[in-house]
């Protein structure tokens, strides 16, 4: 599913066309990091050592010795990104040698993080092999999940030739050798269905830039015969993103987008609210753009325009608050996330931890920052650690003030022994990737 604000109109009495055409879509607005690509991750990143190792070269950074902290820092980065997801919450009885080289490490694996989070996954595959051989070892490799349970024909043999592939292309190949695609839908994951034997080939219909995937589905006219000026063009297709990504924002601005018919005529999108999701759950989207009816000269989409922006979270990162019995204003920072504890209190049959969150990330999404923190604050995990260190999760959450600097939370929890010995933790994306993509679709043809 996803929250859609605000929703376009949808009008009756309709002429609709299905077609895959010949689509465009570039990439831009890399940051200067971009240089980092996949290819060149190390392989200590994809099989990064056991969490028992990790744990011991953490605790190295608290060492006596100065040589054992800076060998083990060094070697914590030499691991890559993978290791961001390892890292402990920073904690308030932390010692300020371990906030420092841990907060060194998280900003310079961030980094690094940052330059190949929007880049798209690479498939290395060779060699003739089930269906369900391709489709696992493509998971595996590009960590996107592909459940292949009840999908029928998945067994049958094909071959694979893919070399420095992007993951959507590799896939859809994949799918189109097996005769099956992707169930349609607005908020849905990825389940394999019978693809239809009137339907083009996926490879042959959609368009890849990086890890997304833009496919047409549909072009209608509606026309309205009461006031003819208002009737409308439709283009509704289906975006898609890598699901690993899990983006918290998905924005298409409608003063950037436009249609070029092949008479020359231009027209804009007919509202001038930018079309705002915000995905919770799936890795895709069913979108659905409304246009003045262009006139009976024009005989096809010259050219369909414009960009979207994605707000990507990074790996969690979290902080720990001891002793939360008459504590308060309590700040912990770790990466570009700043959490205030401002009390801990009973309230009546239940216990209220109040907090304050700030996120550089979210504040740099510009206008859309409001809906991009509340989009990040879905991903969040919140609970508490009781003296057995046995975890409690919150049975309710709510928003207390929202500002352009920071958001105050509620977290209510059911605690039998009170708050004595309990940790209060809060884990959510330690970071927040704005990325900005142009986009162009050409040839459509018009019903």
């Amino acid at each position: 599913m996803a929250r859609m604000l605000p929703p376009f109109l949808s009008l009756s009495h309709s002429n609709t066309t299905s077609f895959p055409p010949l689509l465009v879509l570039i990439l831009v607005s890399l940051t200067a990091a971009a240089t980092f690509s996949q290819e060149s991750e190390s392989a200590a990143e994809k099989n990064p050592d056991s969490n028992a190792a990790v744990s011991a070269l953490l605790l190295k950074l608290d060492s006596n010795r100065t040589n054992e902290r800076d060998e083990a820092e060094r070697e914590l980065i030499q691991m890559g990104p993978a290791v961001l997801e390892k890292l402990p919450p920073v904690r308030d009885t932390d010692s300020s040698e371990m906030l420092l080289r841990i907060e060194r490490i998280r900003s310079t694996l961030e980094s690094q993080d940052q330059a190949s989070l929007l880049l798209p996954t690479r498939i290395e595959l060779a060699g003739t092999m089930t269906g369900a051989e391709a489709l696992r070892k493509i998971a595996a490799s590009s960590g996107n999940p592909i459940p292949l349970e009840d999908t029928p024909g998945i067994d049958l043999t094909i071959d694979a030739r893919f070399s420095k592939t992007t993951f959507w292309e590799a896939f859809d190949e994949v799918l189109d050798q097996l005769n099956l695609t992707v169930m349609p839908g607005d908020g849905e994951s990825i389940r394999l269905i019978p693809q239809a034997e009137s339907a083009p080939l996926r490879i042959q219909s959609a368009a890849y830039s990086g890890p997304f995937r833009l496919e047409p589905i549909q072009v209608t006219k509606s026309s309205n015969l009461a006031s003819p000026d208002r009737s409308t063009l439709t283009i509704d297709f289906l975006f898609a993103w890598e699901p690993r990504l899990n983006p918290s924002l998905i924005t298409f601005p409608a003063t950037k987008i436009q249609l070029i018919c092949d008479n020359g005529e231009v027209l804009k999108v007919r509202s001038s609210q930018d079309l705002t999701f915000i995905p919770i759950g799936g890795s895709q989207l069913q979108i659905s753009l409304e246009f003045p009816m262009p006139s009976k000269q024009a005989k096809k989409i010259a050219r369909f325009e414009g960009v979207f922006q994605a707000a990507v979270p990074g790996r969690m990162a979290g902080v720990s608050f001891s002793e939360l019995t008459g504590k308060r204003n309590a700040k912990l920072i770790n990466g570009s996330m700043s959490v205030t504890l401002e009390q801990a209190r009973k309230n009546r049959d239940i216990y209220e931890v109040l907090v304050a969150v700030q996120h550089q990330g979210a504040a740099n999404a510009g206008s859309e920052s409001e809906l991009s923190s509340q989009a990040w604050s879905t991903l969040q995990d919140v609970f508490i650690l009781d003296s057995m260190d046995q975890k409690i999760e919150n049975v309710g959450w709510s928003t207390t003030r929202m500002t352009e600097k920071e958001m105050g939370m509620s977290f209510l929890f059911e605690l039998e022994k009170g708050l004595e010995g309990c940790k209060f933790v809060f884990r959510a994306p330690g970071s927040l990737h704005v990325q900005e993509v142009d986009f162009a679709l050409v040839d459509i043809p018009l019903p």
